[in-house]
């Protein structure tokens, strides 16, 4: 499998992971107080909005031409951080052990 083609199967596997990971957070609402519940929902809907962003960028990667592939690349790598980062900060914010 080339590079490309490796990258594109890791982000879309991270990618549906985070989704799987947001719909868990999801569940977890219920078992909040008000006010922290209110500010649980804020970051959920940020949360959402970045994967929304990440998958559109995917999809524009996926059909980009190699010169224009790499530009993409860079793109996704930072929507990606960016939800791996919101992800985290839901988790130990929210779901400290």
């Amino acid at each position: 499998m080339k590079p490309r083609e490796e990258y594109q199967a890791f982000m879309e596997k991270q990618l549906n992971e985070w989704k799987a990971q947001t719909e868990r957070f999801k569940d977890g609402a219920g078992r909040l107080e008000t006010q922290a519940k209110a500010q649980y929902e804020k970051n959920l809907e940020l949360l959402r909005v970045k994967q929304d962003e990440a998958w559109e960028s995917f999809h524009k990667m996926q059909s980009a031409g190699e010169d224009a592939w790499g530009q993409f690349k860079a793109n996704m790598d930072k929507a990606a951080a960016e939800i791996k980062d919101a992800t985290e900060r839901m988790t130990t914010h929210f779901f400290k052990k």
